[in-house]
C-alpha cells in the first residue's frame, strides 16, 4: 500500500548568479526551499522505497551554483523543478521558495514561490519551448 509522502528542504543556502542588475552577474548567496510531493510505500523496507532528498541537496548546493548566470528567479525555479520531477518518477507535486539574501535594507531575504504537478510543468516547458520556435523562425523569416 503507498502513501502519500512530501520531503521539505528548508533554507538551504546556495549561491547564484541570477537578477538583472550588474552587481548580480557574479553569484550571490540565496536560500532555496523545497518541497517535493509523490506516492511511495506506506512501509518502506529500504531507501530505494523512499523519494531520497540526498541527491537533490547535494545538485541545489554543489552542481546548480556552478551554471550560468540568468536574470530572472523564475528561471531559477523551474529549473528546480526540471531536476525535481527528473529525480524520481514518483514525485508528483514540487513546491520551491527562492530567496535572495540581504539585498534590501528593509528584509533579511526577498524572493519568490510557486508548486506545480509534473503535468502542469511538462505543459509549462512545452509551451514555452514552441514559443522559442516560433521566435526563432519569424526571426530566420526576417532575415
Amino acid at each position: 500500500m503507498n502513501g502519500i509522502w512530501s520531503v521539505k528542504i528548508e533554507r538551504l543556502e546556495t549561491r547564484l548568479a541570477v537578477g538583472v542588475y550588474e552587481d548580480e552577474q557574479e553569484p550571490q548567496p540565496m536560500w532555496v526551499s523545497v518541497t517535493l510531493t509523490g506516492l511511495a510505500p506506506a512501509v518502506p523496507d529500504g531507501l530505494g522505497d523512499c523519494l531520497d532528498y540526498e541527491p537533490l541537496c547535494r545538485w541545489l548546493a554543489s552542481e546548480w551554483p556552478r551554471t550560468a548566470h540568468t536574470g530572472l528567479l523564475e528561471t531559477r525555479v523551474n529549473e528546480v523543478f526540471d531536476f525535481a520531477f527528473g529525480l524520481d518518477p514518483r514525485v508528483q507535486e514540487v513546491s520551491v521558495g527562492l530567496y535572495k539574501q540581504r539585498v534590501s535594507r528593509y528584509a533579511a531575504a526577498i524572493g519568490i514561490e510557486r508548486t506545480t504537478n509534473r503535468g502542469e510543468h511538462t505543459r509549462a516547458m512545452q509551451n514555452a519551448s514552441a514559443r522559442n520556435c516560433e521566435a526563432s523562425e519569424n526571426v530566420a523569416s526576417i532575415e
